[in-house]
C-alpha cells in the first residue's frame, strides 16, 4: 500500500505541472496579441522630425563662401510607422543634394560680395525626391540658406614656424631657416585683407645638437588654397662658447657747444655664439650709447643698445647706467 503523505505530493506535482503550463499558454497568447498591436500600430500615419546630412555640389568657381552653411536639414515629415522606424535604426543615409550650378547666374553682388537665399520651401518636391518615397514632406528646417561668396584674390604671405625644441648641453640654436619664406595664397578678400603668415605644424625636437632639416605640412585656412602645401624647416644648432668684450659708450644728441664725459665711458659684455661664427663678430658689431640729457636734474644716464648681430644669444651688459659731467667748449 502507498503512504498516504506520498500521495499527496504526487497530486501536488501534478498541479504545479497544469499551472506552469496555463501560464505559459498564457504569455504565449499575450507576446502574440502585442506583437499583432504593435504591427496594427506601425501600419498607421505619423508626424515626426526627422534630420538629414546635406550636401553641396557645383560651388561657383572662382569665389569662396565666406559663410557657413547648414551640415544637416531638419524635415517635418510624415509617413507610415513602418518607414519612421527605419528611419531611426539606420545609421546613415544617403545626403540631400544641392546643386548650386543652376543658382550661378542669380548671384546678387553687395559691396563686393556675392550673395543669393535658396528658399527651401519652393522646392519641397526636389528635396522630397531624394527622400524614402513612403515619406511626404511637410516642412524645413531651417526654411531658407543663405549663400554668400567673395571673388578669389592672391596674397603673398610668410611662413611661420612652429617648433617646439630643446637643446642638448653646451650647444645653441644659431636659426631656424623655411625653405620656401613665402606662399601665396588664394582666397576671400576678407580672409586675406588680415593676413600675416600661415603657420606650419609643429615640429617637436628633444636634444638638439646638430642642424635637422624636415619638411612639414602647412596648417590648412578655410576657403583658402595654397601654392604649395608643405615647407622644409632647418634647424641649425652646434657648440657655443663664451665671449666677453668691452665696448666704448656713444653720446648721442650732443650739442656742438657742448662735451659730456662718462663714468664709466665703456660697457662689459657677455654673449654666446656658435664656433663656427665666433671669428664674424667684432667690436664695430655692438653699439651701446646714451641720450644727451633733456633734464640736467638727472645725475645719471641709461645706457642703451644699438647695434648687436642677430645670431649671439643671451647678450648681458653691466653697467646699465652711468654717471656724467657736461662741460662747455
Amino acid at each position: 500500500m502507498p503512504n498516504f503523505s506520498t500521495l499527496i505530493c504526487e497530486i501536488r506535482k501534478l498541479r504545479n505541472v497544469r499551472l506552469n503550463k496555463n501560464i505559459i499558454t498564457y504569455f504565449i497568447c499575450v507576446t502574440i496579441a502585442s506583437i499583432l498591436w504593435f504591427l496594427n500600430a506601425l501600419n498607421k500615419d505619423y508626424s515626426a522630425e526627422i534630420s538629414y546630412p546635406i550636401k553641396y555640389i557645383n560651388l561657383p568657381e572662382g569665389k569662396y563662401l565666406v559663410t557657413r552653411l547648414p551640415s544637416r536639414l531638419l524635415l517635418d515629415v510624415k509617413a507610415k510607422g513602418f518607414a519612421l522606424l527605419g528611419h531611426k535604426i539606420r545609421t546613415s543615409f544617403l545626403p540631400i543634394t544641392f546643386n548650386l550650378e543652376s543658382y550661378h547666374n542669380r548671384l546678387t553682388k553687395k559691396e563686393h560680395i556675392f550673395e543669393y537665399t535658396l528658399r527651401l520651401n519652393d522646392m519641397k518636391d526636389k528635396i522630397s525626391n531624394q527622400l524614402n518615397t513612403e515619406i511626404k514632406l511637410l516642412n524645413t528646417h531651417p526654411s531658407e540658406i543663405i549663400f554668400r561668396f567673395a571673388e578669389a584674390q592672391n596674397k603673398k604671405v610668410a611662413i611661420q614656424p612652429q617648433v617646439d625644441y630643446t637643446l642638448k648641453r653646451q650647444y645653441i640654436l644659431n636659426q631656424i631657416t623655411v625653405n620656401p619664406d613665402s606662399i601665396t595664397v588664394s582666397g576671400p578678400a576678407p580672409i586675406l585683407d588680415t593676413l600675416q603668415y600661415v603657420r606650419t605644424a609643429k615640429w617637436k625636437v628633444k636634444e638638439l645638437n646638430k642642424t635637422l632639416r624636415h619638411t612639414m605640412e602647412l596648417l590648412p585656412l578655410p576657403n583658402c588654397q595654397y601654392s604649395q602645401t608643405t615647407a622644409e624647416l632647418t634647424l641649425e644648432a652646434e657648440q657655443f662658447t663664451e665671449v666677453k668684450k668691452t665696448i666704448p659708450i656713444t653720446p648721442y644728441g650732443v650739442p656742438g657747444n657742448m662735451n659730456i664725459r662718462l663714468f664709466p665711458a665703456v660697457v662689459n659684455i657677455s654673449y654666446e655664439t656658435g664656433l663656427s661664427k665666433y671669428d664674424q663678430v667684432t667690436d664695430h658689431d655692438f653699439v651701446f650709447y646714451v641720450d644727451y640729457p633733456t633734464d640736467t636734474e638727472i645725475s645719471y644716464l641709461e645706457v642703451k643698445t644699438g647695434k648687436v648681430p642677430d645670431f649671439i644669444k643671451n647678450l648681458t651688459y653691466t653697467p646699465q647706467k652711468v654717471e656724467y659731467i657736461l662741460e662747455k667748449k
